[in-house]
């Protein structure tokens, strides 16, 4: 799957996935709440792994909407869950706000994956070249993405 955040201003992206068997989906939304989020997705998903995460769910067919269901009853899979009890506390450590140390006691019960120091560093290191990338993504330009990561980001101009 092909994933792009396209610069619409300093507030507002879209977010774009074409599928592997070509079907596309596309939202805008607000920068500062989204983004991030959705990058550290990319890097613990990648990193953990996790295949029945965010972007492996979109990836099988899952749509944006059903993602954003709140009302639904129980959860798309097991790694929608493991991901979003790695992906928000991760997001704290990104800022310097969680110490890792606490992180790591927190993602004790994660099904098994080995969440340690050297996982968080891989986290850090691979969200630190995302974030790299889209700071270097002009307006109208895009931030490329695979799903599963095969390549490092692209950003393509507008």
């Amino acid at each position: 799957m092909r994933i792009s955040f396209t610069k619409l201003s300093d507030q507002r992206h879209r977010m774009s996935i074409v599928r592997d068997d070509g079907t596309a989906e596309s939202c805008e939304l607000e920068t500062r709440s989204f983004l991030l989020h959705d990058l550290v997705h990319h890097a613990v998903e990648t990193e953990a792994p996790i295949d029945d995460g965010f972007w492996g769910l979109l990836a099988r067919g899952t749509t944006l909407e059903e993602l954003a269901d709140r009302e639904r009853p129980a959860p798309l899979s097991p790694g929608i869950v493991v991901a979003e009890g790695l992906v928000g506390p991760m997001q704290s450590v990104y800022h310097g706000r969680l110490p890792v140390d606490l992180y790591l006691e927190n993602a004790k019960n994660t099904g098994g994956l080995v969440i340690d120091a050297a996982f968080v560093e891989r986290v850090l290191a691979r969200l630190r070249r995302l974030w790299g990338a889209w700071r270097a993504t002009p307006f109208r330009g895009s931030l490329e993405l695979d799903w599963p990561a095969r390549s490092e980001p692209r950003v393509r101009p507008g």
